[in-house]
């Protein structure tokens, strides 16, 4: 029943309906419409950040250091966007609903999980333009792959641990750590590898270590990122299917 919800006729129908929902709820529209923001402001304010931080702290090309949490920024707000409506769907009815329909529960799954992938995915290549237009096209395509993926890791992990909507509020103040997790790239040695455990490590790892295209420490990188998120989605995606029931 899966394959049900990419058709032609009900794919606009069900964005539609998010798109109603989304808009009906300042929180989550704000959410959204915040999440183009990090790339243009980095765009525009990079020079009086590095400014500010010399002048203040007496720290050089601040920008660079930090610019891995620009990037990966979007995708926590996209991701919880969908993990609160995979919350109020379970808490509301409407996702035991979905069972006696042709597109059934995974199908919905299935659905929410990619657009929310694409959506973090154009909106990743816009900041990797924007913000690292000198690193290429390589890059840029494997930036958007493991920030979609952190999207969707961050939509599913609501549903899969919290039971409600409070209970969601309460998870998403320490799923936001995992976005500060790139920056431990910064840390000089092999003991900055500590924190490749965590998937988002690997975005701030690629920028700020690897190098770029063809290097074997941006393959490398790259290939171990988007490994670790790609398991990381799958357990959450069955962790959240096995409660959707």
């Amino acid at each position: 029943m899966t394959t049900h919800v990419f058709s032609l006729r009900r794919l606009p129908l069900l964005f539609s309906s998010d798109a109603l929902n989304v808009t009906r709820d300042p929180t989550l529209l704000f959410a959204i419409c915040f999440s183009i923001v990090p790339a243009i402001a980095g765009f525009f304010f990079r020079d009086a950040i590095d400014a500010a931080a010399l002048g203040y702290f007496g720290v050089a090309n601040l920008f660079a250091m930090i610019v891995p949490i620009f990037i990966c920024l979007p995708a926590f707000m996209v991701g919880w966007v969908t993990g609160f409506l995979f919350l109020e769907d379970r808490d509301d009815g409407p996702l035991l609903a979905l069972e006696v329909t042709p597109v059934g529960k995974r199908g919905f799954m299935a659905y929410r999980v990619a657009v929310t992938a694409a959506i973090s995915f154009v909106i990743t290549l816009l900041g990797a333009a924007l913000l690292l237009p000198e690193r290429g096209v390589a890059m840029a395509l494997v930036l958007a792959t493991m920030v979609a993926l952190d999207a969707v890791g961050s939509a599913l992990i609501l549903p899969a641990l919290a039971r409600n909507k409070v209970e969601g509020l309460a998870l998403t103040k320490v799923t936001n750590i995992f976005g500060m997790v790139p920056l431990v790239a910064l840390v000089p040695g092999p003991w900055r590898f500590v924190g490749g455990v965590v998937p988002t490590f690997w975005v701030g790892e690629v920028i700020l270590n690897a190098g770029d295209f063809p290097s074997w420490h941006f393959l490398a990188a790259s290939a171990i990122g988007i490994g670790l998120h790609l398991a990381a989605v799958a357990l959450l995606y069955r962790l959240q299917a096995n409660r959707a029931g």
